[in-house]
């Protein structure tokens, strides 16, 4: 069994401000972020990783996802899947667990902080948002995305929020346009059924009104994932989109990943159960 990660938030936060957390705060974090439940679960599965991680979680919670239309699911191939983002949490875990579940493998594009987890490595590619991508990153993109495995990824790059009087995710990046054109992948647009608790978007919506600019809703999400368990979830399978017809698309890389992102909703309407 290898060393079990433990996650210390108060020491996070002091080394990110470089100042003494009063104790009473650095308490009030670790029960927000359910610190000693998530230490738990990564002591009890020190030895997984990657899908069989993602699946030891998932029993865990008593969490069930399955496919809605599956039989739209395309034989394997060179594939881009791209999902909306409702939970944050176990949306992802859910989508990559039967994205290897169905080719055998997986691969995911998340930012940096994600790729910290080690547990997760082994399935995720790192993608800075915020600047340059280092060499060793732009290697392991290009190495994956010339493969033949299936990659997820949320565009919106931000779990959805509660926006033009509903919840929905804000526009999606545009990248993942310029991925599927440039390595020749067809998008598979999904739709993942679901979303958090009232709690977590009337906290999101105060934090706006306020004019605060820390995201205390994010902080919220880690809560959001434990009160998931015991229920289910969809993911909604659309039909792939040829690389070649994205490219012929009129518009900005950004409009078209806007009408990716409109079909991705349509979904939830055009095929319910």
């Amino acid at each position: 069994m290898s060393n079990p990660i433990e996650i210390d938030i108060a020491q996070v936060v002091e080394a990110k401000s470089g100042k003494k957390l009063p104790r009473w705060i650095a308490r009030l974090l670790q029960r927000l972020i359910h610190e000693r439940e998530i230490n738990d679960i990564l002591k009890r599965h020190s030895d997984k990783e990657g899908v069989a991680f993602f699946r030891a979680l998932l029993q865990d919670l008593s969490v069930q996802v399955r496919w809605r239309n599956p039989e739209a699911l395309p034989e394997h191939g060179r594939y881009l899947f791209v999902c909306n983002h409702p939970l944050g949490a176990i949306d992802g875990v859910g989508l990559s667990l039967l994205l290897a579940e169905r080719y055998g493998d997986v691969r995911y594009l998340v930012n940096d902080m994600l790729y910290n987890l080690r547990p997760l490595r082994s399935i995720f590619l790192p993608v800075n948002t915020y600047g340059a991508q280092r060499r060793e990153s732009v290697a392991m993109l290009q190495e994956a995305m010339q493969s033949d495995l299936p990659i997820g990824t949320f565009p919106a790059g931000y779990c959805s929020r509660h926006l033009a009087g509903r919840v929905q995710d804000r526009d999606w990046h545009k990248s993942f346009i310029h991925l599927a054109t440039t390595y020749q992948r067809d998008i598979v647009p999904l739709h993942f059924v679901g979303r958090n608790s009232r709690h977590f978007y009337l906290v999101d919506r105060l934090r706006r009104r306020l004019g605060i600019r820390f995201d205390l809703s994010t902080a919220l999400l880690p809560d959001e994932m434990f009160r998931t368990r015991g229920r289910s979830f969809e993911i909604i399978v659309g039909s792939p989109i040829p690389w070649q017809e994205v490219a012929q698309w009129e518009g900005s890389a950004h409009a078209q990943a806007q009408r990716i992102r409109s079909l991705s909703y349509a979904l939830a309407t055009e095929l319910r159960p």
